[in-house]
């Protein structure tokens, strides 16, 4: 089976919008504009994303009419920020029922060091033979967290790139640590596996636009952003200078005029 990958690329690299942020963090994120989820699929249509990040309960109720014009990577697992418990991620949604709602891709998170590790490679690994009998990608969240993972170092993300690699995802979203030179090295053990970058917390315009311009030079394909777009007060300006960066090279001063 022929895995369809192409529908979320523009000339092989990406930016998707993401918005599983209320199930992860609450409504800490959301103001009154933002908490509607059309709000941000407006983003994301007329700002011409390559994909939108949804769990499937907002999928089911606003992934619908033109909206459908975005590709749509329904994410399988998630948790809350209620309980302060060792990092687990259970599948919560199936990979038919996110093809039912539209699915051009599912997501799911490894916290990589946390002692149900194990739990997660298992699930994810069966999400990954099922999606591809049906030629739908996978993206995997490798976030590694936990009370094995003393810190996000470059070596431990290259670990947990290689093990999403070797679980066969087709893009892996990791957690850019600052570390230029180290973070190609992440970056060369996903193999033949894409990489986007997540984006992060909130931050200012200009530090965000460096680090996009950083990570397209460390070779991964593109970026995996929510609140910094969502949360900015001209969110259109600010897509279009972060793919000024991404799609067309510019430099962090030339997408900075766009703003």
């Amino acid at each position: 089976m022929t895995i369809k990958i192409n529908k979320l690329l523009t000339n092989g690299k990406a930016i998707f919008l993401a918005y599983d942020q209320g199930m992860e963090h609450g409504p800490i994120d959301f103001n009154l504009k933002n908490c509607n989820p059309e709000y941000v699929l407006d983003i994301a249509l007329e700002g011409h994303y390559n994909g939108i990040i949804l769990q499937h309960g907002i999928a089911e109720k606003y992934y619908q009419d033109y909206y459908k014009d975005i590709p749509l990577i329904v994410k399988l697992n998630g948790q809350t920020n209620i309980t302060k418990v060792e990092p687990i991620s259970r599948q919560l949604c199936s990979v038919e029922r996110a093809i039912k709602l539209g699915a051009d891709a599912v997501g799911y998170t490894i916290y990589n060091g946390s002692e149900y590790e194990d739990e997660m490679m298992v699930e994810f690994s069966k999400i990954v033979d099922r999606a591809h009998d049906y030629g739908l990608p996978v993206i995997g969240w490798m976030y590694p967290r936990g009370k094995f993972v003393q810190s996000v170092s470059t070596e431990i993300s290259a670990y947990a790139a290689r093990i999403g690699a070797e679980l066969g995802a087709d893009i892996l979203k990791l957690q850019y640590n600052g570390d230029f030179e180290g973070f190609k090295w992440v970056v060369k053990n996903a193999g033949r596996t894409k990489v986007v970058i997540s984006g992060g917390s909130k931050t200012n315009p200009e530090d965000f636009l460096q680090k996009t311009h950083e990570i397209m030079n460390i070779g991964s394909i593109g970026l995996a952003v929510g609140r910094n777009i969502w949360k900015h007060n001209k969110p259109f300006s600010l897509t279009k200078a972060v793919q000024s960066i991404i799609f067309h090279g510019k430099s962090v001063e030339e997408a900075k005029k766009i703003l």
